[in-house]
C-alpha cells in the first residue's frame, strides 16, 4: 500500500475507534468485551497507551526512552470523561507523528525488534479496526466500520498476525468464504463474528 493510502487508512480507522469511545455511556465502562481479558475501560486504556508510544518511537527513541516519555504522561484512568480526553490526546499525538514528513520512510524500535515504520503502522491499523469492532460490540454501537479501511487492511492482516509475538491473538476462527470482510478480519484474530 502506498504511504498516502496507508496514512488515510490509519486516520479512518482511528476515527472509527474515536466515534465508539465517544459513544460509551457512563454505565458501560465496566462491561466485558469480545476480548475476554478486557473490560471497555481496559480496551480504551490499551489503545490510549499504544498511541502514546507512537510519537516517541517515531522520534527515534528506543523502547526504554519511549517508555520514560510515556510514563511521564501519567495515568489515563479516572472517570469516563477523563478516559475519553486522554484517548483524544493520544490519538492526536500519534496522528501527528505518522503524518510528519518522511515518517514512514524509516525504521522504529518496537517490542518484536526493529521494524519498518510502514509495518508498525499496518499493525496499528489492524489493532484500531479490530478493537473498534470489539468496542462497538461491547457497547452496542450501531454504526458500521469504514468499509474502505477494513478492505484495505484485510489483505495485509495475515502477514501482520504472522509477525506478531505468539499469544497476542487467539487461534483464528473459521468463517464462511462468503462472509463479510469484517467478519473474516476479526475471525483471523480469534474473535467470533457471531457475537456481534
Amino acid at each position: 500500500m502506498l504511504a498516502g493510502d496507508l496514512i488515510a487508512t490509519f486516520l479512518a480507522a482511528q476515527a472509527a475507534f474515536t466515534e465508539r469511545v465517544h459513544a460509551i455511556a457512563d454505565d458501560q465502562w465496566q462491561l466485558g468485551t469480545p476480548d475476554a481479558q478486557w473490560t471497555v475501560a481496559d480496551l480504551v486504556w490499551h489503545l490510549t497507551d499504544e498511541h502514546r508510544w507512537a510519537g516517541p518511537l517515531l522520534a527515534g527513541l528506543d523502547m526504554d526512552g519511549a517508555r520514560a516519555v510515556v510514563a511521564g504522561l501519567g495515568p489515563a484512568d479516572g472517570d469516563g470523561a477523563t478516559r475519553v480526553r486522554e484517548w483524544d490526546l493520544a490519538a492526536a499525538m500519534s496522528a501527528e507523528a505518522f503524518r510528519a514528513d518522511g515518517a514512514l520512510s524509516g525504521s522504529v524500535a518496537i517490542t518484536r525488534g526493529p521494524a519498518p515504520v510502514a509495518e508498525y503502522l499496518e499493525e496499528m491499523i489492524l489493532d484500531l479496526i479490530v478493537h473498534a469492532w470489539d468496542l462497538g460490540t461491547a457497547i452496542g454501537y450501531p454504526g458500521p466500520l469504514p468499509a474502505h479501511a477494513v478492505e484495505a487492511i484485510y489483505p495485509l492482516a495475515r502477514a501482520v498476525v504472522g509477525r506478531t509475538p505468539s499469544g497476542m491473538f487467539d487461534t483464528p476462527v473459521q468463517v464462511r468464504t462468503d462472509a463479510p470482510v469484517i467478519d473474516k478480519l476479526v475471525a483471523l484474530t480469534g474473535r467470533h463474528p457471531s457475537c456481534r
